[in-house]
């Protein structure tokens, strides 16, 4: 209240001058205390408890009441009025000339701003963030705007237009002093125009513009810091690099990330290395080039890493994120903890551009494989829905969703529509980015594709698609061809190649001693190691809830491997699901698997029928009757499951067996 005495300040010593304080008009309004400083306040059009404190720590004075005080006396005398919101206050306008001429006799607000700007941390209320985002970049505070960004874009008032438009437009003196504003420049730009593809690639083409013109000179930076955080942009940009031979770009940026990782150790060892969130960064990214190259493990490694050395909480989502889907694409075990499974939402205001978001679109994708595997086709469907195709373009994992995609189409839809939506997608996103011949997008792009050549019938042209499947990933798919063939020996065969061969991953080994079981039943082999081997992975994939190498099989192989083992894992909780599961697959137009025994006349014949020769010439030719060869195609028409001359050529040609 008016008049009444307040605690004396603490004084820290300001740093203006405090020179007179005999303001008339304040004089009358406020207690001695704090007539002085409280034209500073003035800096904020609103004033709640986190600027009040941060602007009297600025001047040096020390709390010269708490806030709640300040507030009561500074009503009570006419001077505020309540703000727009609880617990804050706004100047009453008549005093608008008074407190701008005490503002002049503490320095004036440019000064001022400087000080705040000065004394301002981050994780103070974001409102009061944005401000100082404002106040530094007038100053060429590049240290604090990057700061302002961090600490903002995980709350939805970074969406107003004007904060955008600051960080978008940061001209470049900002970006090479503080690499990381190359990421806020390019996803503010995004984040501004209109939705859309064209909004997905805005981000990564400011990424992919900076790293070669203002961060190539990374290694050459006085400080630590911003050396490691220009190499990580730096390596970020050089995967999106156009390049002339597939893979050239992301072997590339996974030079630089070599490069840098010997930068941190020479300055490490110098007694100069980068800070924990520095290292943070760095981790984070490289985890995810380990994914991208189809490395897992290492991936897992990184990010788990990059999660302990995190302060910020933005980094730890990305970090958990790629794990996440590290772990989806490499174990095989489909079970998540239950406060994860199935929960993850897009929840940063920039969406994937922003860092959080971004670790989000990767647990979505985490969850649908999860999903997948458990051949929960309406989970599937969720991950699909939260996950936008151009949000998942700008987070480098189109290959990845659109695999999810093909998966779905040829466990559960149409073949024919799945296929067609599967090349469309590569065509359409093979221009503006290479994911499909990075290891990562190769392998699960092809592995989709397979799957539904082999269930249509065109083992031929599966065959020849196991070529463009990274090395290492080859003999598992080429297993399954033979078996849905019905070359059962074959099968047998390439499985038991793969199992046993050095450096073949965990998941595989399980997967090929799958297939090799399910060939020996249908070729009716009792050898009883077969098939305690089949019970035994069966078991393995019914407790991890991986159901899908049984629903890749043919429908006879299936049914095989499920009459085997039912009476061993009925009482299996699991097994009930994976039985429900199975018989929700669409199983049309599935070629089944028949045993491909050509004679040596068939053999000849086949060749022959392919082409316009009519039969009595075909007769003539093999020196038989017209009859036998009329026997003939119609022994092979059933043998290739056809109705006519011209399906028995289709099918003979799909299965190899006539090029």
């Amino acid at each position: 209240m008016p008049g009444a005495e307040l605690p004396p300040p603490v004084s820290r010593g300001s740093r203006l001058d405090q020179g007179d304080d005999s303001t008339p008009e304040l004089s009358l309004a406020l207690p001695a205390s704090l007539r002085r400083w409280t034209p500073a306040l003035t800096l904020w059009p609103v004033v709640d408890r986190a600027r009040f404190d941060l602007t009297f720590r600025c001047l040096g004075e020390g709390p010269v009441s708490d806030w709640t005080t300040f507030a009561a006396a500074a009503t009570e005398a006419g001077l505020v009025e309540p703000g727009p919101d609880c617990d804050t206050v706004v100047f009453r306008p008549e005093w608008a000339a008074a407190l701008e001429a005490g503002l002049e006799r503490l320095g004036g607000r440019d000064a001022l701003r400087a000080l705040v700007v000065d004394e301002w941390s981050p994780g103070l209320d974001p409102l009061v963030t944005a401000d100082i985002a404002f106040w530094a970049r007038d100053v060429g505070r590049w240290e604090v705007v990057e700061e302002a960004w961090i600490g903002l874009n995980v709350h939805n008032e970074l969406q107003t237009g004007d904060l955008l438009a600051l960080f978008r437009d940061l001209p470049v003196e900002a970006r090479i002093a503080r690499p990381v504003l190359t990421w806020a420049s390019g996803a503010a730009e995004a984040a501004l125009i209109a939705a859309g593809r064209h909004g997905a690639e805005t981000a990564p083409t400011a990424i992919m513009l900076d790293s070669a013109m203002l961060h190539s000179n990374w290694s050459r930076r006085e400080d630590t810091d911003t050396a490691v955080y220009a190499g990580t942009l730096r390596m970020l940009g050089e995967r999106r690099q156009p390049s002339t031979r597939p893979g050239q770009a992301l072997e590339a940026a996974w030079r630089t990330k070599v490069e840098v990782e010997a930068f941190i150790d020479a300055r490490s060892r110098e007694g100069r290395g980068p800070a924990r969130r520095t290292q943070a960064l760095y981790r984070v990214m490289s985890a995810q080039l380990a994914l991208f190259r189809a490395a897992p493990l290492d991936a897992i490694s990184e990010a788990r890493w990059a999660a302990l050395l995190a302060d910020v909480e933005q980094v730890r989502v990305l970090a958990r994120g790629i794990e996440a889907l590290a772990v989806s694409v490499s174990m095989g075990d489909a079970r998540a903890p239950d406060d994860e499974a199935g929960s993850h939402q897009i929840t940063d205001p920039l969406g994937v551009r922003g860092m959080r978001g971004l670790g989000q679109a990767f647990s979505i994708i985490a969850d649908g494989n999860r999903a997948l595997r458990r051949l929960d086709v309406e989970a599937v469907e969720v991950a699909l829905s939260r996950l936008r195709a151009q949000d998942a373009a700008f987070a480098g994992l189109w290959a990845v969703r659109a695999a999810l995609e093909g998966f779905r189409d040829g466990l559960w839809g149409d073949l024919e529509e799945g296929m067609r939506h599967l090349s469309m997608e590569i065509a359409r996103r093979s221009l503006g980015t290479r994911e499909q011949d990075e290891p990562l997008g190769a392998a699960v792009l092809g592995r989709a594709r397979l799957l539904m050549l082999t269930k249509s019938g065109a083992f031929s042209a599966a065959t020849a698609s196991i070529g463009q499947l990274p090395d290492g990933l080859r003999l598992l798919p080429q297993a399954r061809i033979h078996l849905w063939a019905g070359q059962f020996e074959q099968a047998i065969r390439v499985a038991d190649a793969g199992a046993y061969a050095e450096g073949r991953g965990f998941v595989d080994r399980h997967l090929l001693l799958i297939v090799k079981a399910a060939a020996s039943l249908l070729a009716r082999r009792s050898d009883r190691d077969i098939r305690s081997a089949a019970i035994r992975e069966l078991r393995h994939l019914v407790l991890t809830e991986n159901f899908v190498p049984v629903a890749v099989l043919p429908k006879p192989a299936r049914d095989a491997i499920i009459e085997l083992c039912a009476p061993e894992l009925g009482d299996e909780p699991n097994f009930s699901v994976l039985l429900k599961r199975l018989a929700q697959l669409n199983d049309s137009g599935d070629t089944g698997v028949r045993p491909l025994h050509l004679t040596e006349r068939e053999v000849v014949l086949l060749p022959m029928l392919a082409t316009d020769m009519p039969v009595p010439e075909i007769a003539r030719q093999l020196q038989v009757s017209v009859n036998t060869v009329r026997k003939q195609v119609v022994t092979l028409r059933e043998k290739f499951g056809a109705d006519s001359r011209l399906e028995l050529i289709r099918r003979a040609r799909a299965y190899g067996a006539l090029s």
